[in-house]
């Protein structure tokens, strides 16, 4: 017997991508065997012998089924394949069903998924499967998508009940609505044991999680705003009116917010506020993050307890913790990425590449997230894919060379290869993760509408067709506090200038002539990224938080347009690493701040490690944790804190 010699080692993605395309394309369902005998001729064989054989395959093919979504159909053999199982893939099952969407419906699809791209790379490789348009978008989300808010989104589409770990123990919840509230993720899901809805932290979830082979008890699918809003922040049961004195500065920065609802002029120029308050920590965290600008009058009982919170932490602290050391940053994973998610990539890209001609490879891997290095590698081994015999005639329909990626076609092009069919020419159905990201695209895109535009016309319709075809959108998206994103955002796409009033972090009030470029939104804040044009030499690339805009119009210039990506901050000005002790009750900093390190203790107490631009800046994050927060190292930051608040307390006693 003489044993075969292979030439190289074989690339797994190469072999599964043949197997797919194999199943695909046969005329007929296939066993095993024949699979084996027919990939034999191909760069990507199985091994001869049967058990290394046998579990490779149905590696293979759960690699399809569970990572692709991709169902592997089998059917019992008759006559002289009688007691074997075929194998075979229905086109129906593994492609995106026609939506039939507008040119117009297809652009803001397509915006919405491009505003995602960076911090969701499935976004990217929905867009291609929906054929959309690879163009810059005006807004940004840096918002991420857990594989646990991937998970929950599909069970909550399903209807299903699940058991999951919640902080070590189990329990059995029913999901109903993903919401990603000012830079936390949660899930909105019906409590079996407690017999009520609850607001679950994503963070606090376990990944694995098992389907119950229960009914669901609760039949409710929708929640009022008012639910949801006590739900995800603890509100106490009974409202009430707050009555907040705030100066000049104060009123400009409290003019949009939505928990006014009654606003009185008073002779010094300032307002009294009607304050609807739902959660008193909410409310401590708004009153204090305008500081001296702002002192609540009532009910009694409130003004006695944010006194007693200040006078608390206008001490300085008498026991400083020490800190453990800092945790080292969670090392990269080596070598390529999984199986599963590289084939994921490519089945987006392939359809995709026979309605282009060429493509650099620089501005494909920018677009799905990768580095050019990985996505050369894929092209490279999907371009020696296809059908048996594996010849240059029924291979894939493009190569790459050097750094762009050229698609066969027809006309001069067509004389590099005779093709003999066509190979995997409809887009494959979307993935999990990357339904997930269309619904999160759209809640996104929402944020950015005003009501006539999110219930009627395009948007409304688009949105109709994607949850016909894919199910509900389970996803929301809040940003309670995002004044002039509509506005901002059209200013934006349509290259206006505009002049704004403009508060910094320090209470510095100026004016500005800004040239927009994007709007982003990063841990649940939400900033512009514009060039300042009001001096000499033009400032480039400044961010400014929308909610500290307190006024603006458009001068009627338009500018000359130039893409630009924000990513990630680059702080100017001095900067310094300190590390802070952080209050029991504090979570939320954990899914809010870009950390450079945390150690939560057992008490729920935190060590984190952030960095200081403004003292301003820390001092309210202090002050809003509360006693016992403090600053561990270095000391020279140790006296901020106490003296803002005494500043802030000062005005309580005046």
């Amino acid at each position: 017997m003489t044993s075969r010699v292979v030439s190289r080692r074989v690339n797994p993605i190469e072999r599964v991508l043949n197997l797919l395309t194999l199943l695909l394309r046969a005329e007929a369902p296939m066993t095993r065997e024949q699979i084996v005998s027919a990939m034999a001729r191909g760069e990507s064989p199985y091994p001869i012998d049967e058990d290394p054989q046998r579990q490779l395959f149905t590696s293979d093919k759960n690699v399809i089924t569970r990572d692709l979504g991709i169902p592997v159909r089998t059917m019992a053999g008759v006559g002289d394949e009688a007691g074997q199982t075929l194998y075979f893939v229905h086109e129906d099952d593994m492609c995106v069903p026609n939506i039939d969407l507008t040119d117009e419906e297809l652009s803001i699809l397509s915006l919405a998924l491009e505003s995602l791209h960076q911090s969701v790379p499935q976004a990217g490789e929905a867009l291609m499967k929906f054929d959309g348009h690879l163009s810059s978008s005006p807004m940004s989300m840096n918002i991420g998508m857990p594989i646990v808010v991937v998970r929950l989104s599909e069970i909550a589409k399903q209807h299903s009940v699940i058991r999951v770990d919640h902080s070590g123990s189990n329990i059995d919840i029913e999901p109903m609505r993903m919401v990603f509230d000012k830079g936390t993720w949660y899930v909105i899901a019906f409590h079996r044991a407690d017999k009520k809805l609850r607001a679950l932290r994503c963070s606090q979830l376990s990944d694995d999680m098992e389907v119950l082979d229960l009914e669901p008890i609760n039949t409710r699918r929708r929640i009022s705003e008012r639910d949801l809003r006590r739900l995800l922040h603890a509100a106490e049961q009974d409202d009430f009116i707050a009555s907040v004195r705030v100066d000049h500065l104060g009123a400009s920065l409290s003019w949009w917010d939505r928990r006014v609802i009654e606003t009185e002029p008073l002779s010094d120029g300032g307002l009294r506020l009607s304050v609807a308050v739902d959660d008193r920590a909410r409310f401590r965290g708004w009153l204090l993050g305008l500081g001296t600008h702002a002192v609540v009058e009532g009910p009694t009982d409130l003004r006695d307890h944010v006194v007693s919170w200040l006078e608390q932490m206008s001490s300085m602290p008498t026991n400083v913790p020490s800190a453990p050391p800092r945790p080292g940053a969670t090392p990269g994973r080596p070598g390529p990425r999984p199986l599963g998610e590289r084939l994921q990539r490519l089945i987006s890209i392939l359809p995709w590449l026979r309605n282009t001609t060429s493509t650099p490879v620089a501005e494909l891997a920018g677009r799905l997230g990768v580095s050019e290095e990985m996505l050369l590698k894929d092209l490279e081994a999907a371009s020696m894919c296809g059908v048996p015999p594996y010849t240059s005639d029924a291979l894939f329909d493009f190569w790459v060379e050097g750094d762009t990626v050229h698609f066969c076609g027809d006309g001069t092009l067509a004389a590099r290869f005779r093709r003999s069919r066509s190979l995997m020419t409809r887009s494959v159905k979307l993935t999990p993760r990357q339904a997930t990201a269309v619904s999160l695209g759209l809640a996104s895109m929402a944020v950015a509408l005003d009501d006539a535009q999110r219930t009627t016309g395009p948007f409304a319709s688009l949105t109709r067709k994607i949850e016909e075809a894919l199910g509900e959108i389970p996803v929301e998206i809040r940003l309670d506090e995002a004044p002039l994103m509509v506005e901002m955002n059209e200013v934006v796409r349509d290259h206006r200038e505009i002049k704004v009033t403009y508060v910094n972090g320090e209470d510095e009030i100026s004016e500005r002539i800004l040239h927009p470029r994007l709007v982003f939104v990063d841990k649940g804040e939400t900033y512009l990224l514009a060039d300042d044009v009001s001096a000499a030499s033009v400032e480039t690339d400044q961010v400014l938080r929308i909610d500290r805009i307190l006024h603006t119009e458009v001068t009627g210039d338009v500018f000359e347009h130039r893409s630009t990506e924000w990513t990630g901050w680059d702080f100017r000005g001095d900067v310094t690493e300190a590390v802070l002790y952080i209050a029991p009750g504090n979570g939320w900093l954990i899914d809010r701040l870009p950390l450079k390190g945390c150690v939560v203790n057992d008490d729920d107490s935190m060590f984190i490690w952030v960095d200081v631009v403004s003292q301003t800046w820390l001092a309210k994050l202090l002050v809003r944790c509360g006693h016992p927060s403090c600053v561990v190292s270095p000391s020279s930051l140790r006296e901020v804190a106490p003296q803002w608040a005494r500043n802030v307390l000062g005005h309580y006693t005046t």
